[in-house]
């Protein structure tokens, strides 16, 4: 889902996958649930180098919401003038 209200954006994702047993430690740099694969573990990271804020909230067998929030900014540009 994606909300725009003024400047700020909203984007929410939701699974219904098995969760995540330790959000926080899902959200530290190159953590992975499965080392032995080929996984990087930087999603989290990565989100939040371009939001304002991230916000995530899971249940064991009932799935991960991840809530993203920016500031957008008005673009125009005033070119000659």
């Amino acid at each position: 889902k994606v909300t725009i209200h003024g400047n700020n954006l909203t984007i929410a994702v939701k699974d219904f996958g098995i969760g995540i047993d330790n959000v926080e430690q899902a959200r530290m740099p190159f953590y992975t649930s499965k080392p032995n694969s080929e996984r990087s573990g930087i999603g989290f990271t990565v989100m939040e180098g371009f939001m304002d804020n991230v916000e995530v909230v899971s249940a064991k067998s009932k799935g991960t919401t991840v809530i993203m929030k920016k500031q957008i900014v008005d673009a125009q540009v005033n070119v000659g003038g």
